[in-house]
């Protein structure tokens, strides 16, 4: 059953892909912050990420829905085929099976609050670009 629960960035341990040729190549990791398989909570998946400066989340799409919040850094994100500048403090939604891909432009990493309209993160299938 869910209940409420308070979890923090800091006591959480940065993530990445089970491929660590690909991990090298992509400079992202993440935080799971709200996530149903490590928390006793349902509904939303909520997370911190970070692309390194010169990197990039390469183009994907999934099925469920998502936002970013970006938080620090600026980037470009191309989402359907339109690409935007992005900085701190913008709101992105991505509908669900929106191709996406996002790139890191400053000098610092780009960091971004993500969430899924999910239970669980596992439940969130990318489908990386061939």
């Amino acid at each position: 059953m869910p209940q409420a629960i308070i979890r923090r960035e800091a006591d959480q341990q940065w993530e990445s892909s089970e491929d660590a040729e690909a991990d090298a190549l992509s400079g992202v990791r993440w935080k799971l912050l709200i996530s149903g398989e490590r928390t006793p909570t349902a509904e939303l998946v909520m997370g911190i990420a970070e692309i390194a400066p010169g990197s990039k989340l390469n183009g994907h799409r999934h099925a469920h829905a998502e936002t970013y919040y970006i938080t620090s850094g600026t980037g470009r994100i191309a989402l359907e085929g339109v690409e935007s500048d992005i900085a701190a403090g913008a709101a992105i939604f991505i509908p669900a099976n929106a191709h996406h891909e996002t790139i890191c432009t400053s000098d610092v990493p780009l960091s971004f609050i993500f969430t899924f309209p999910c239970d669980r993160f596992e439940e969130v299938i990318y489908r990386y670009d061939e």
